[in-house]
């Protein structure tokens, strides 16, 4: 979006999220074609970011209430659908990461299986932001909600145990124990 914007030379984007609202279907029916691991990461950022802000958290609504409609929480639902259908494959690490960050958002457990198997193949900047950010959303919800469980203890354990190992995010690190 916020390339959209910067390309317009506007930070109003209502017209690039209707856009999206009343093309979404066809965008998502052609990226599930896309091979290039690149190319769906990308698409899976942008899935990410539309869905989670303007259909999650509402802003949509909040910037044209006429624009949800059953259909659009559809779309959310076929955009979930997609990227999980990218599981099955035996992914790049990039795309992982990005399957992960985009399930995060509806605070899903599993993705910390995925940020696990991520970390083991790599290590870059943009991975150890993205899984930062889901370890500090961890802790805050887990404090705010302790009668949901946002991460196992195997994998809470398990990732202590690995971001030791490599000798990486030691903030973080102490957020899980204390957790």
């Amino acid at each position: 979006m916020r390339a959209a914007y910067k390309e317009l030379g506007t930070k109003d984007t209502g017209t690039i999220k209707e856009w999206f609202v009343l093309n979404g279907g066809k965008y998502l029916s052609t990226i599930k074609v896309e091979t290039n691991p690149e190319i769906i990461w990308t698409n899976v950022y942008t899935l990410q970011s539309f869905c989670a802000r303007y259909i999650h958290l509402s802003h949509l609504y909040k910037f044209k209430s006429e624009l949800i409609t059953e259909e659009v929480s559809r779309f959310e639902e076929e955009c979930k659908a997609y990227v999980r259908s990218l599981l099955g494959n035996k992914q790049n690490p990039k795309v992982m990461q990005a399957i992960a960050s985009f399930f995060w958002v509806y605070n899903e457990e599993f993705v910390w299986d995925i940020f696990i198997e991520v970390l083991n193949k790599k290590k870059d900047k943009l991975t150890l932001s993205h899984i930062g950010i889901a370890i500090r959303q961890c802790a805050t919800l887990s404090k705010e909600d302790e009668s949901t469980k946002y991460i196992s203890d195997i994998q809470r354990r398990e990732l202590i145990e690995i971001l030791k190992s490599k000798g990486i995010m030691p903030r973080e690190i102490a957020l899980l124990e204390r957790m």
